[in-house]
């Protein structure tokens, strides 16, 4: 519980004090934190690290310390500009705490609070899921809200970096341990590397570029597990070992550069400042469910096709990508009336029985 509301002020407050011009690089912060941590762990777990049975402890005590800074830090930081303006009715205050987050306030920054104010009617009302639904743009971004999540987790991502070494395992990769820690290492350096990209080349193109590396990289995985196992066919050999760490990289590079980051900062441009908390406490409430169903499904669907499992979750990754092409609509250099607009425009092409 602790970790969902995290997850969901943290992007929230990242979205609401970041400039338009670098609301992704900065947005794409909070993913560069979680694959760096992903990377510590696989490097606290070491067998050269961990060398006794109490070295587990060592895991629950070092969190401590991000989780110290950022609370002291917190403290002392201002509220959010677009909360003042909304929920306090205070252009003023808005601005002041404006004025604390950059070191020179544009023009246009202002104007943008101004109507950001003035376009939420009620703000300072309890907004309801009712309410959520009966607005047609609202709804229909929380269909993409949603979607995009559901995608984040049934692409199987946690699977894969809780099973990591398992996967390299079962591919004859001679050394797992260290095979999955580079693993983490391309994780971080391609969210890295894509951050600057996010505000160049638009979410979308990014989005779907990621999720067709994925998609690719499930169909390799398959082909070399499932060659692997079948040594009487003559498919085996090393090269199986080969594209087992290819795949492997590849989907981590897809993953980390798409999914991995963009649907956290997506959810808070799709919404109205209203609605923009409710939101983001439903779709990382639907991520949550969404990873508790994967990891508890996926043993047993490994079990039961074996070397096709991953031919499996790379027509769930499939399916993902279309939605993709299909509805998710391009926030980047967009105002959230910008964006409300676009998305009303998008509602009207579908029958009212689908929104």
């Amino acid at each position: 519980a602790v970790v969902s509301t995290q997850s969901t002020g943290t992007n929230m407050f990242i979205s609401e004090v970041s400039p338009v011009s670098i609301r992704g690089l900065l947005g794409m912060s909070y993913g560069f934190v979680l694959t760096f941590g992903i990377l510590a762990s696989y490097l606290l777990s070491m067998p050269s690290i961990v060398t006794d049975d109490k070295g587990w402890r060592l895991f629950f005590c070092l969190p401590i310390i991000p989780a110290l800074i950022q609370s002291t830090v917190m403290y002392f930081a201002p509220e959010t500009p677009v909360y003042l303006a909304v929920k306090h009715k205070s252009l003023d205050q808005a601005t002041r705490a404006l004025t604390k987050y950059r070191r020179r306030v544009a023009e246009d920054e202002i104007q943008m609070l101004k109507e950001v104010q003035a376009g939420a009617s009620g703000g300072t009302e309890q907004r309801s899921i009712g309410d959520l639904l009966g607005d047609e743009s609202q709804r229909l971004a929380l269909f993409l809200g949603v979607g995009l999540h559901m995608a984040q987790q049934f692409s199987a991502i946690n699977a894969v970096l809780s099973y990591t070494p398992e996967i390299f395992k079962d591919a004859n990769v001679g050394d797992p341990v260290t095979a999955t820690v580079v693993t983490g290492v391309v994780n971080c350096l391609v969210t890295v590397v894509t951050a600057p990209l996010l505000d160049k080349l638009g979410r979308r193109l990014i989005l779907i570029t990621g999720t067709s590396m994925m998609t690719l990289a499930y169909g390799l995985l398959a082909i070399s597990q499932a060659c692997n196992e079948r040594e009487s066919m003559g498919c085996s050999g090393g090269w199986t070992s080969h594209m087992a760490i290819v795949s492997v990289f590849l989907f981590i590079g897809g993953f980390a550069g798409g999914l991995g980051s963009i649907p956290w900062l997506m959810v808070n441009e799709l919404f109205i400042t209203e609605y923009r908390g409710l939101a983001n406490s439903i779709c990382c409430s639907i991520n949550c469910i969404s990873t508790i169903i994967l990891l508890l499904t996926y043993g047993t669907i490994k079990d039961s096709l074996t070397s096709l499992t991953f031919f499996f979750y790379m027509g769930v990754v499939l399916f993902f990508l279309l939605f993709i092409v299909l509805f998710v609509p391009e926030t980047r250099q967009r105002t959230v009336q910008d964006i409300k607009e676009g998305l009303e425009t998008q509602a009207k092409r579908f029958p009212p029985l689908v929104w």
